[in-house]
This record gives C-alpha cells, sequence and structure tokens, in this order.
C-alpha cells in the first residue's frame, strides 16, 4: 500500500466508524452471525464511503453534514420506503403523505409540508441521476430499500455540486448495479396486518447474472407493495378506502472492456397507484373521511441512465447521460363547492362535482466531469451539465351530466353544453405547456497544507429558464375562443462554497463551512381559482453556515457528532393557497434557521449498540410576512414542516446462540408545527402536525441463507400527524400509518 500521509489517514478512518446520526456504521457481526476472531472488529465500528462530494471519501472526514444508510441498517430497520429511515437522520423531517408526493424537510428550509409551487428545497437523485427538474416537480419515486447499496443524506445546501432545488439538502440513493464477478440472488417476503386494514404484501427480488466473467454482467431488482387502506371513507361506503399499491424494479447492465472503463446501464420503473386519498377529516370518526367520491391518485415514473467512468491515468472521467417520464393525475372531491356554481352559473348539477389534475413530464440530462486521483496535495474536480425539461399540465373541472345542465341554463341555453363540456362532464380547463433548462459550470478543489489542515473552495455558474405557455377553454371562454397566456422567466448567478477542516488525529475532525443554495423561479398560471394571482415567484437563495466535529473515543467503541449551523434565507419562495384552495407562487420576506445537530453510537461489546440522535432548531421568519387574501404572519413566525426538535433511539442486542437471534427496539420523536404559513397569521385556526412519538419492536433469526423477522410498528398505535391541509369536505391530517405487526422472510443466495 501507498505510504502517502493522506491514504495512511484514510485507511486509520477504515477502522474507526461513523455514528448512527451518520449512519455509516454497521455493525460487526454483518449479515451473517459468524463469530468474530478479531478482538477489534467486535467492537470498532466500520466506516462507508461515500460520494457525497462527487469523489469517494471517507463519510467521517467530509467537511459538511452527511449521513450515509447502509444496506445492512436498512434491513436491520426493515425498511420499505423513506419513510421508514429518512427522519431518523439528524436535521430532518418526513411529512408523510403519499408515495411520490411526501416531502423531506432539512433544517427547517420549507414554506409548505406538502407540494411546493415550484421546486422542492430538497434534491433527489438516484446514482447521481436528478430525479426532480427545473420547474414544478410532478413526482419523485419512493424508491425502495430492497437491493440498494446505501442512502446518502446531505444536510444544508448542496447547490455548488447538485445544482439547484437542493438548498436544504440532497437525498441519493445508490442502487447496487450488476456486478460480473459472480452470480448472486435475493428474495424477500413480507406480510403484515395494520389495525382497521386488511392483510398486507409486499415481495421483492433480485437476480444478478454475469453473462462473461469481469466483463458483462446483467442486474434486475423486482418489487410489488401493497399497503391495505386504514381510512373509512363514510362518502362513498368503503372501508379501508385509502389502498395503495407500488410496483416495478430496477434493471443495470454493466459492461468492463477494461480496467480503466466501465460503462454502467441502470433503469428505474414505478407505477403506485392510490385509490382515496390519506387524510382523514377532523370531526368525524377515529380514520374517518367523508367525500363523495374517490380521491386517487396514479403515478407512472420511468427513469433511465447510462454512465461512462473512465480512468485517464492522470484523472478520472465521469460523462453521465439520462432521461426520464413522469405522468400523475388526481382527483378531488369539489361536490361542497356544487351550490356555488350552480347558483353563479344557473346550473341544476346533481351529481358530485370533481377536479382532475396532473400531467406529464419528460426530461433529459448530461453531466460530464473530471477529477483528480487521489493522494495529491490538490484534490480538484472541474464539470458540467445540462437538463431540459418539457412538461405537459392540466386542470379540468366537472362532473356527470354538466352538458345538459348547461343546455338548460339561463345564462348559456340550447347547444350550448356540446360546445363547453363536449365530453359530457368536463365544462372549464386549464392546460400548460410548460419548459424548462438549467445549464451549469460547477468545480471544486481541495488544498491539503498538511495531515491536519486542508482548504476547500468551489462554485458553480448557473443559468436557467423557466417558459409557459398557458391555455384557458370552457364556460369561462364560451362562446369566444381559448385564452392563450405566455410567460418566461430567466436568471443566472454563482453559486460559492468554502470550508476548512481540522484534522488533529484520526480520532477528531472540526470543520467550518459556508455553502449557498438557490432555486428555480416559476411562473404562475391563473388556473380554474375565481382570484387573482401574482406572476409567479423569482429564484429564492441561502447562506448557509456551519462548524461540526467528529469524534472516535474509547478505541472505536463510542462516535460522537456535534454540528452547529445558521441558516439565512431571502426572497423565499412561498407556496399559498387562495380562498377557493388553488395553490399558487410568490416571494417574499426573510427567515432563519439556526440549530444543533447531535449524533451518537456506543458499540461497548459485539453484542450491544445504541445508537441516536438529537436536533434542536428554530427555523422561523425573520420578518413580517403578508399573505394575500389571509393578513399578515408576524417575524418570529414557526416556517411549515419544520419541528423544533427531533429525536431518534435505536438499541439492539445480538444473541451469541443458536439461529443467532437479534432484538432492535427503535424510537422517534419529532416536535410540534404548522403545515403552511396561513397557519401563521393571527386570527387564523391553525393546521398543526408533529408533537409525538413512535415506538418500533423487531426480533430476528437466522437459519442458514434465510433471516425471519417478526415485527411490530407504532406499537403505541399513535396517530401522529404528519400534515393538516385545508379540504373542501372539512380539515384534513396526514396520519402515521397505525399500529402494524408482521413476519419478513428475507433469503440470500
Amino acid at each position: 500500500m501507498s505510504s502517502h500521509p493522506r491514504l495512511r489517514k484514510l485507511t486509520r478512518a477504515i477502522r474507526f466508524g461513523c455514528c448512527f446520526g451518520l449512519m455509516a456504521s454497521t455493525p460487526a457481526w454483518g449479515q451473517d452471525a459468524a463469530p468474530q476472531t478479531d478482538p477489534d472488529a467486535a467492537t470498532n465500528l466500520e466506516t462507508v464511503v461515500v460520494t457525497a462530494g462527487k469523489l469517494n471519501e471517507s463519510v467521517r472526514e467530509i467537511a459538511g453534514s452527511v449521513s450515509a444508510v447502509t444496506d445492512q441498517q436498512l434491513q436491520d430497520l426493515g425498511a420499505q420506503s423513506l419513510a421508514d429511515y429518512i427522519q431518523r437522520t439528524p436535521g430532518v423531517v418526513f411529512n408523510s403523505y403519499q408515495p411520490g408526493v411526501s416531502h423531506v424537510v432539512m433544517r427547517g428550509i420549507a414554506t409548505s409540508s406538502g407540494n411546493v409551487q415550484g421546486q422542492p428545497t430538497t434534491g433527489y437523485f438516484l446514482n447521481e441521476v436528478p430525479l426532480t427538474e427545473p420547474g414544478w416537480t410532478i413526482a419523485i419515486p419512493d424508491v425502495d430499500a430492497f437491493d440498494l447499496n446505501r442512502v446518502e443524506v446531505l444536510r444544508g445546501p448542496q447547490g455548488t455540486l447538485f445544482g439547484s432545488a437542493s438548498m436544504g439538502g440532497a437525498v441519493n440513493y445508490v442502487a447496487n448495479v450488476a456486478d460480473a464477478s459472480g452470480f448472486d440472488a435475493s428474495a424477500e417476503l413480507t406480510v403484515s396486518q395494520t389495525k382497521n386494514a386488511d392483510v398486507g404484501f409486499a415481495a421483492k427480488a433480485m437476480v444478478n447474472v454475469p453473462l462473461k466473467e469481469d466483463l458483462l454482467a446483467v442486474r434486475a431488482v423486482a418489487q410489488y407493495r401493497d399497503a391495505p387502506g386504514f381510512l373509512d371513507n363514510i362518502g362513498t361506503g368503503r372501508k379501508g378506502a385509502n389502498d395503495s399499491t407500488l410496483e416495478g424494479g430496477r434493471l443495470s447492465v454493466v459492461l468492463t472492456p477494461s480496467e480503466a472503463t466501465t460503462l454502467t446501464w441502470l433503469s428505474l420503473l414505478q407505477n403506485s397507484d392510490s385509490d382515496d386519498n390519506s387524510y382523514q377529516i377532523v370531526g368525524l370518526g377515529d380514520l374517518e373521511r367523508n367525500t363523495a367520491l374517490p380521491e386517487f391518485t396514479n403515478t407512472k415514473i420511468a427513469v433511465h441512465s447510462l454512465r461512462l467512468d473512465q480512468d485517464l491515468g492522470f484523472a478520472d472521467l465521469t460523462a453521465l447521460l439520462a432521461h426520464q417520464k413522469k405522468q400523475q393525475d388526481w382527483r378531488f372531491d369539489y361536490t361542497p363547492i356544487r351550490a356555488a356554481y350552480n347558483a353563479d352559473l344557473g346550473l341544476d348539477l346533481s351529481t358530485p362535482l370533481y377536479i382532475v389534475s396532473g400531467g406529464e413530464s419528460r426530461g433529459k440530462s448530461i453531466e460530464l466531469r473530471l477529477a483528480s486521483k487521489p493522494g495529491g496535495r490538490v484534490d480538484w474536480l472541474i464539470g458540467g451539465m445540462y437538463f431540459d425539461s418539457d412538461k405537459d399540465l392540466y386542470e379540468r373541472i366537472g362532473a356527470e351530466g354538466a352538458a345538459g345542465a348547461f343546455d338548460r341554463s339561463p345564462l348559456f341555453g340550447p347547444g350550448s353544453g356540446a360546445v363547453i363540456a363536449p365530453d359530457g362532464q368536463i365544462f372549464n380547463s386549464y392546460f400548460t405547456d410548460l419548459a424548462g433548462s438549467e445549464a451549469a459550470l460547477f468545480g471544486e478543489a481541495s488544498f491539503h497544507f498538511n495531515e491536519q489542515w486542508k482548504l476547500t473552495a468551489g462554485g458553480r455558474l448557473f443559468r436557467n429558464k423557466v417558459r409557459t405557455t398557458s391555455t384557458q377553454v370552457g364556460f369561462s371562454t364560451y362562446p369566444g375562443n381559448p385564452i392563450i397566456s405566455r410567460q418566461q422567466t430567466e436568471e443566472d448567478g454563482f453559486n460559492p462554497k468554502v470550508a476548512l477542516t481540522w484534522q488533529p488525529s484520526a480520532d477528531v475532525m472540526v470543520y467550518g463551512l459556508v455553502s449557498e443554495g438557490f432555486r428555480f423561479g416559476e411562473p404562475n398560471t391563473a388556473g380554474l381559482s375565481a382570484y387573482p394571482v401574482p406572476s409567479g415567484s423569482k429564484s429564492d437563495s441561502l447562506i448557509n453556515y456551519e462548524l461540526g466535529t467528529r469524534t472516535t473515543w474509547a478505541d472505536g467503541r463510542l462516535l460522537l457528532d456535534a454540528t452547529l449551523f445558521y441558516v439565512d434565507w431571502k426572497d423565499i419562495q412561498l407556496r399559498l393557497q387562495t380562498p377557493d384552495l388553488f395553490n399558487y407562487a410568490s416571494n417574499g420576506g426573510k427567515a432563519y434557521s439556526r440549530g444543533i445537530e447531535m449524533a451518537a453510537t456506543w458499540r461497548p461489546t459485539d453484542a450491544f449498540e445504541w445508537q441516536g440522535s438529537a436536533t434542536w432548531q428554530r427555523a422561523r421568519l425573520d420578518e413580517d410576512l403578508f399573505i394575500l387574501y389571509y393578513g399578515t404572519a408576524p417575524a418570529g413566525s414557526q416556517l411549515p414542516g419544520s419541528a423544533d426538535w427531533t429525536v431518534s433511539n435505536l438499541l439492539s442486542y445480538h444473541f451469541d446462540t443458536r439461529f443467532s437471534p437479534t432484538i432492535s427496539l427503535s424510537h422517534q420523536y419529532v416536535g410540534g408545527g404548522i403545515s403552511d404559513l396561513n397557519s401563521a397569521v393571527p386570527g387564523v385556526t391553525p393546521n398543526r402536525q408533529g408533537n409525538y412519538n413512535l415506538f418500533d419492536l423487531r426480533y430476528r433469526m437466522t437459519f442458514g441463507n434465510t433471516e425471519v423477522t417478526l415485527f411490530g410498528s407504532n406499537l403505541t398505535d399513535k396517530r401522529g400527524i404528519t400534515r393538516t391541509v385545508p379540504e373542501t369536505n372539512g380539515i384534513g391530517q396526514g396520519v402515521v400509518r397505525p399500529r402494524t405487526y408482521g413476519v419478513t422472510v428475507h433469503w440470500r443466495y
């Protein structure tokens, strides 16, 4: 091995670990429970190498807040989806709703706990392929945890290397890809029972086939999850109305024609269907809702990428091309507003009134970058990227028999129905073609003064464009022609980053970091609302200051980490709502978020381990904020989707006996918060969320290549509120899935 001091330091780092707050430690007993022969291996915590900086680095040497959830940890938690593990990392709140439309909030950087009107504040990536796109993101895939290598969670703005829509942080799923060194396979089956629901079922399988040893291989993953509904809709008469299913998989092909060249194809396909909305309605019975018709959501996502990794000798070249296609369709019950339409338009509608909305997006991206070889005094990375997307969005309102109602209306008269509602139901529509693009040049360099001190600086020069063409047709344009309107925003800027790292020993690392993040502006469309809205929003940006330390104690048995942060956010992009419940984007005001993230892992023996994290933060408006139609949210108001306190604990004990049993108890606490900025206005009834504890229990045994796990989730059956929103039928609340018991069987070849 090279005797270079930086390589010696990395070798020492491998011996030590990272804590659960960084979630990169793995139990020394690994996937099988073979007896330990190395006494150090029984207690030391292993580290994980991540690509958070688009370089392979030890997670404990990165000047930034990075967590890595390993595949073993995902199995230990019984993780199925993002909701099962993301909130266990410091500084993160998961506003759970439905697959594809739930939202991660990091360090309190959000203005809504639900869908944002433009780009989200958290970026999502699959093996570095962006899953969010320029402009409004239709849906984000809920990547299944099965056969993932790890999940990297990057807190704080990541704009320098990852671009827009990562101003609060980023989540990078790292999926296993095809391996030509040998055959591999695994399968998993889960059966569960949730309170007030039918039996749930999940099945997953993976096969890795080398077509030619060390040259070509194929890896395929298939998965299906059926999550039975637990909400009873008394309006439609269906019990367990919010059934949801998710099916899909991943396919990778890896060609390695030489030691210097690797070509990787990776595809993700995912379809998710929810039969009804996942909100209970306040004022009804436990786990009940009431709508005149089911409010379904259907989502289809396909992401394909081709990656070239080329060793040029003096540096490594990476080229990454990707194409994605997304489609999502919603339906909302608008029947409580039917009387107003009848009165204003002279109609006699008696069937349920509904709104359908959604659309389709197509995106193409390319990234080229060149990175230096590790071990020199200067590490550097330079690159460029381009992302182009096009979306066709729609919003329509209708009711069965609408054409006849317009024919009978004294305001419209006979013959109008066939023109206004040609399909007999849809009588007002709004269509939007939205095209967005992002182009950027980026770079980062680290100068090693010596073994202890390192200075890192980088930046991103970017230009983005968003163009919309909107068409309105229906009763609002009758008897004239469709109304067409066009808008465009174009912005450019520079996103800097600088960090200083001091590592006096292999057991202590201290860093200071200043970084910036940004997000696209977004034109508004008038849509179907009866209320006028602003023309749109412009880009917002923030500056993040943090001071962190990573420490190792007791010969690698105890890890303690802490990070202080302060975020200054200006020209905030707001997701607001008209009185008739249509969303729009605007800018306004300033905000800050300050706090401390703490994490620890303690493994006194090879049998017992405690992993814990806690975050205290205050994410608040820094000045009064006027909200159209509602009033003024005063300075000091909490930002939506955030929580002042989040706490996570995981206790595990491994019995050195037959079948290698392991028992684990996990706990989560999420502090109270609000779901939207309207809730901060005095006199407005606040839509509250959070302030709950969750407890899970798991017992696992190993039988050769097969693991059997008995589990219980939400043991106290807590009705934790993850989001509260005004609905036409009342106040809707997203709730944590009720108490669930089940068994998982995992087999590995």
